[in-house]
């Protein structure tokens, strides 16, 4: 595990080298924007598969998990994950917000966590900027260097 410095000293920080995309939960007022949240839910797993180094699961195991009652690091045991990303999705007239967190699956404990809104129309560079922020992120600090 790497080690970051904090105010009562060392403390291990955990490393990801494998993620599960949850469904991303509906907020939206109209049940008819399931396919919104689904689709972003796609296109999530989708772009962070491009990340050689991480591997991520599959859409089809990662959907069984829509609206489970089941716990993250049960989730991560059966999907056999270090990481997993859960949000929601929120869309009301032209404005979408999600808001998305990386979950060290194991422990239960948040790594990351963060809320972007957009104008519908600028969903692909929404759906880049989460992407991003994830990948840099997991460079930085969530995996060992070499």
């Amino acid at each position: 595990m790497l080690m970051a410095r904090a105010a009562s000293g060392l403390v291990s920080t955990p490393q990801i080298h494998s993620l599960a995309v949850l469904p991303l939960q509906n907020l939206s007022a109209e049940p008819a924007q399931e396919y919104f949240s689904d689709g972003m839910t796609d296109a999530l797993i989708t772009d962070l598969a491009q990340i050689g180094s991480l591997k991520v699961i599959s859409r089809t195991s990662s959907m069984q998990y829509k609206q489970t009652k089941k716990s993250l690091p049960e989730i991560a045991r059966e999907l056999h994950v270090d990481g997993i990303i859960e949000g929601t999705v929120q869309r009301s007239g032209d404005r979408v917000r999600i808001t998305a967190q990386l979950i060290h699956g194991p422990s239960d404990k948040h790594l990351w966590a963060n809320s972007y809104e957009r104008d519908v129309r600028d969903v692909f560079a929404l759906q880049r900027d989460i992407t991003d922020e994830i990948t840099v992120r997991r460079e930085r600090h969530w995996t060992t260097a070499g």
